[in-house]
This record gives structure tokens, C-alpha cells and sequence, in this order.
């Protein structure tokens, strides 16, 4: 386990313990209202990492909000970067998204080549915005009007 939330591990199972003490329940007590073990009980309050399921019954047993548990900022920078592969997809799909949503791009029909153009990406990206405007179809904010072997893609009329 990395030791990045060692910190905040040792905290909850301070709070935990403390509560527990608090309540006068032993951890056979909290073990019989859980159903988790002892061993797993005295791990999770000596900073052992646990699931959240199993932080959900502790809570439950000592009546104490979870919330309780984060009153302080935590730090969420990731531990690691994103690929760039990735990265890179997010970003096409925001900018897709933004076609869609939020332009008029739309209002008459456009090829996937236009699509490509008009996000200055790739040509090799087209199966891909296929795939991505096909699913907007699905959700209903564009149809699809087919010429020969093309598609042609428009804002969905609402009401007709």
C-alpha cells in the first residue's frame, strides 16, 4: 500500500477507536454487530487499509456519520499521470462535447471528415468519431441522415 494515505488511514482509525471506546462497546462488540472479525476490527483502527464496505459497517455500529471522518481537505493529486493516450481522448471528447452541446456546428448536416476538420485532429481518428457521434445519436441530441455510403450528422429536432 502506497504511504501516500497512510496518514489519513491512522486518522479514521484513531477516530474509529476513539468512538468505539467512547460507545464502551469492546471489539468483540463491534465484531458481533459488523460481522467483521477482531483481527479486522483492530487492524482498520491501527491504520489498516480496509474496504469501503467494511468502513460503512463500522460506522453503522458506532453511529457515527462518515462524513465526521473528513472535516480537512485531503490532497487528491492522483498518484500517478493519466497516459497520454488518454489524455489526449479526454480532450477530443470535450471538444466534441462542446460541438455538440454548445455550438451551432450542428444545425446542418456534417460529415465525420467535417467533424475532423473542424477539431484539427487526425484523419486516422475517423472510426473513432463514428463510434463517438453514433453516441450521440443514442442519447438523442443528433440524428443521422444517410447519403449512399455517407453519413451526414444534425442536431435532433426537438418535439416534431
Amino acid at each position: 500500500m502506497s504511504n501516500i494515505n497512510k496518514h489519513i488511514l491512522n486518522q479514521i482509525g484513531i477516530q474509529l477507536r476513539a468512538r468505539r471506546e467512547e460507545l464502551h462497546y469492546s471489539q468483540k462488540d463491534v465484531a458481533n454487530m459488523t460481522g467483521l472479525t477482531v483481527n479486522t476490527i483492530s487492524a482498520i483502527e491501527k491504520g489498516g487499509g480496509s474496504t469501503l464496505y467494511n468502513f460503512l459497517l463500522l460506522c453503522r455500529s458506532l453511529h457515527i456519520q462518515p462524513k465526521e471522518f473528513f472535516q480537512e481537505d485531503i490532497d487528491l493529486t492522483p498518484l500517478y499521470n493519466i497516459p497520454p493516450d488518454s489524455k489526449r481522448r479526454i480532450e477530443i471528447t470535450q471538444k466534441l462535447d462542446n460541438l455538440v452541446y454548445h455550438s451551432d456546428f450542428f444545425t446542418s448536416p456534417k460529415r465525420v471528415a467535417d467533424v475532423i476538420k473542424e477539431l484539427d485532429t487526425e484523419k486516422s481518428d475517423s472510426n473513432k468519431f463514428s463510434v463517438y457521434l453514433t453516441g450521440y445519436c443514442k442519447e438523442g441530441e443528433l440524428e443521422y441522415i444517410k447519403e449512399g455510403n455517407i453519413k451526414k450528422y444534425i442536431k435532433k429536432k426537438n418535439g416534431g
